[in-house]
């Protein structure tokens, strides 16, 4: 792909949205691409606002939409000011995740920059309900901002089960980021370990089969280097850990002060393709650092 040259960003004007904003339009700067700046209005959300909060100056307020489609221009050129990029404002109206879904399918864009969550007050904890949506069926690479980073990503850190999803994911990084450090990182562990402390195994039994899996690992991640050409980095590593690959992940994004995580949409187990993976759900929800979603 070398490089978005045309960027997705979605807002709800919340201050999750805005870190998403400022991030894409960055990266729109550094790529020299052009930036589609989305809102999506709901009637149905200011229907039930109006319903729960009964403000006499809802009477007299300026219809809403006109109101949206007004903060969005203004966005749209303070951004394309500051940043010096080409900035297009949409205003969609209807359900969120369907809206930015479509908008993306008709799209020539490489990159769909979202926050983490908006201002649903009836869904959004973590990670927002629309944001889950449109990571599920998004069929672009997805960009999910969570930190304060601005500009191109120097610590990426990309998780790696060697399935197809992974390999998309490490070839985006490499892609979209050739001057960062790139580090392949594979949690393993010992099939069956507790099975066979129950059945009499000691303890040098068992790092006698996790020293195997971790030579098998150190080959695997090898060859999976060289099929993603991960060596055409400025930089890079391979890192094999004995682990649960989710908290084997965090621990090193903290260590290595990340700040961007690469993963696949799932692994290579029998889920459905437009299903999330459970790792990569337990990372969306709780990697403190930005994630970069394979399509």
């Amino acid at each position: 792909m070398n490089k978005a040259q045309n960027i997705i960003v979605a807002t709800d004007f919340s201050e999750n949205a805005n870190r998403a904003v400022e991030q894409a339009s960055a990266l729109a700067q550094a790529w020299h691409a052009q930036l589609a700046l989305l809102h999506v209005f709901n009637d149905s959300v200011w229907a039930s606002l109006k319903a729960v909060y009964d403000w006499p100056g809802w009477a007299n307020a300026e219809d809403p939409a006109k109101l949206a489609q007004s903060r969005l221009n203004e966005l749209a050129a303070r951004i394309g000011k500051e940043y010096a990029v080409p900035v297009a404002a949409h205003l969609l109206k209807g359900r969120a995740s369907q809206q930015i879904g479509q908008f993306v399918a008709a799209q020539p864009a490489g990159l769909l920059v979202i926050g983490e969550h908006g201002e649903n007050w009836v869904r959004d904890t973590v990670l927002g309900g629309t944001a889950l949506k449109v990571l599920e069926a998004a069929k672009i690479p997805v960009l999910l901002v969570r930190g304060g980073h601005r500009g191109l990503y120097r610590q990426i850190l990309i998780a790696t089960d060697f399935s197809a999803s992974a390999t998309r994911a490490a070839r985006l990084a490499l892609d979209l980021f050739p001057d960062a450090q790139h580090h392949l990182l594979h949690a393993y562990v010992v099939p069956f370990e507790a099975s066979m402390r129950m059945g009499g195994a000691q303890d040098e039994d068992i790092r006698h089969y996790r020293e195997k899996e971790y030579e098998q690992a150190m080959l695997k991640l090898e060859a999976f280097a060289v099929d993603c050409d991960i060596h055409a980095a400025a930089g890079f590593s391979k890192l094999a850990l004995y682990g649960y690959p989710a908290s084997v992940l965090f621990e090193q994004a903290r260590g290595m002060q990340t700040d961007l995580v690469a993963i696949g949409k799932h692994g290579g187990g029998a889920l459905e393709e437009k299903l999330l993976g459970s790792v990569t759900q337990n990372v969306l929800y709780h990697a403190g650092c930005d994630v970069l979603l394979s399509a």
